[in-house]
């Protein structure tokens, strides 16, 4: 998604949330008009920055999805996406995973990609510092992705996954 304009990120966040929804994620901060608004970065950015709960019984602590977007403005190109984060810490099972593109130029330089994951199969224990990652399309794959992760009700095999270091 790009070349957008701020209208149209606008109708992008609450089809972030409406995903959120139908499969039973409960997003912080949101009240029960849907006050939803887009972040504004002093720099101009825009972004969206949206803490979810995913499904939970009674007296546990629910997994925790969350999704952050960074849009800047270009010249005839409109808003552009220049970063995000999605992330998947599930406390119960005690694991993280994460989609992530930032720090481009760096990445770029340091490894050849521009995206990468993080897989904790144990919580705060790093094998290794950057997995390989396919892009993400949008938040909606993003947060599909990790909502199969957890749906599956099993640590992630993070051996599976190409570290880049």
């Amino acid at each position: 998604m790009t070349g957008v304009t701020e209208a149209d990120l606008t109708a992008y966040l609450s089809a972030i949330v409406q995903w959120g929804e139908r499969y039973a994620v409960a997003f912080v901060g949101i009240d029960e008009d849907g006050g939803l608004a887009l972040g504004r970065e002093p720099d101009g950015a825009l972004v969206i920055d949206l803490e979810g709960r995913l499904p939970a019984p009674p007296r546990t602590r629910p997994a925790e999805i969350d999704v952050f977007e960074r849009w800047r403005t270009f010249p005839g190109r409109g808003l552009v996406r220049v970063e995000y984060s999605f992330e998947l810490r599930h406390r119960a099972l005690d694991y993280r995973r994460a989609l992530h593109h930032h720090d481009e130029q760096r990445f770029v330089r340091q490894h050849r990609v521009a995206t990468h994951e993080h897989c904790e199969a144990t919580m705060g224990f790093v094998a290794c510092g950057h997995y390989f990652g396919f892009p993400v399309q949008n938040a909606i794959d993003g947060m599909t992705r990790l909502y199969d992760i957890w749906q599956s009700g099993a640590k992630p095999d993070c051996s599976e996954l190409r570290c880049l270091g």
